[in-house]
């Protein structure tokens, strides 16, 4: 049986400048009483220079950072935050790579305020092949202009779930490996999505020993991990649904991996579920989470993908 006090585990909180603070009440309490001890604050839709248009909001200011983070009563509490959508690492456009830095400058000024451990960012799609070599030089150059600054948080883009995000796992483990003081997101719901090879238990301690190996993990110093159900199309991502709906990310597989490996305990669960727009079904992030909870404190295995992977075509990791 898993003990509690290795599981970091938690949920989002969506912050803007003009955040409701009913809803934002109504968060913390449902964290709170679900008695999960890690929070992502989403500012997905804060963007420098667009506030008029619409979905489009400022950043939240320090005093407001400040007292959401004093809501929760104590330092027990693993924080992080993910970016907004308008951060690009795969531009070779110097006005947008520019821009992108904006945006990421006042993201971790955010993360400061919250004393947040990291920053979670989708790195960008490419429309044409894959430039590897400039996203690398583009988030060496962020960490080194990270560290003049002296921003804490810790820069980890996450694997994407479409076939043209950058980047899948063993690329993106690669360069943010040998990148000092760098991190990485792993999202198993994209990691599926986009062929990665997650349904065999062989293929999952192999990305487990790459993490080991790239990372110094542990306790304090997690990699920030994303979990929940997912719908694929032909692209890969289509959209995020709750556990066991969608078309069946192995996640009680992977989490069976991680507790056998001893593993959670340097690591940083975020459940993403949530009921797709249209859609009628019982569940949220924090039931999914609690869901997650259960099973990892649980003397349950799981050994075999029983699931079928739908309409994805092959797996190339």
């Amino acid at each position: 049986m898993v003990k509690l006090l290795d599981l970091s585990l938690g949920v989002s909180l969506s912050m803007t400048r003009f955040l409701s603070q009913e809803k934002t009440l109504n968060r913390v309490n449902q964290i709170k009483k679900a008695k999960l001890n890690s929070v992502e604050f989403g500012l997905l839709s804060c963007a420098i220079g667009q506030t008029r248009i619409p979905g489009i909001n400022p950043f939240p200011t320090e005093k407001q950072s400040k007292s959401v983070a004093e809501l929760f009563d104590n330092s027990e509490y693993y924080f992080s935050v993910h970016a907004p959508y308008r951060i690009s690492a795969t531009t070779e456009e110097e006005s947008k790579l520019k821009y992108s830095k904006s945006n990421l400058s006042a993201t971790l000024k955010v993360t400061d305020w919250l004393n947040g451990h990291h920053v979670t960012f989708h790195a960008g799609s490419f429309k044409k092949k894959h430039n590897n070599s400039h996203v690398e030089k583009v988030l060496k150059n962020w960490e080194e202009w990270r560290q003049e600054k002296a921003y804490n948080a810790k820069l980890a883009p996450e694997v994407g779930g479409k076939y043209n995000s950058f980047a899948d796992f063993f690329t993106l483990v690669e360069i943010t490996g040998g990148i000092d003081n760098c991190l990485m997101t792993w999202d198993i719901s994209h990691d599926f999505a986009r062929g990665g090879n997650i349904i065999d238990e062989g293929a999952i301690l192999n990305r487990l020993e790459k993490l080991d190996q790239a990372f110094d993990l542990n306790s304090t110093n997690r990699l920030p991990m994303h979990f929940s159900g997912m719908v694929v199309g032909k692209t890969g991502e289509k959209h995020h649904t709750l556990l066991g709906k969608g078309n069946g990310v192995p996640w009680e597989l992977v989490f069976s991996v991680l507790k056998e490996q001893n593993f959670l305990s340097k690591v940083n669960l975020i459940c993403e579920s949530k009921v797709p727009k249209g859609e009628k079904m019982k569940g949220n992030s924090v039931s999914d989470a609690l869901k997650a909870r259960e099973f990892l404190e649980s003397n349950q295995v799981v050994k075999q993908y029983k699931g079928k992977p739908g309409n994805l075509d092959f797996y190339f990791n």
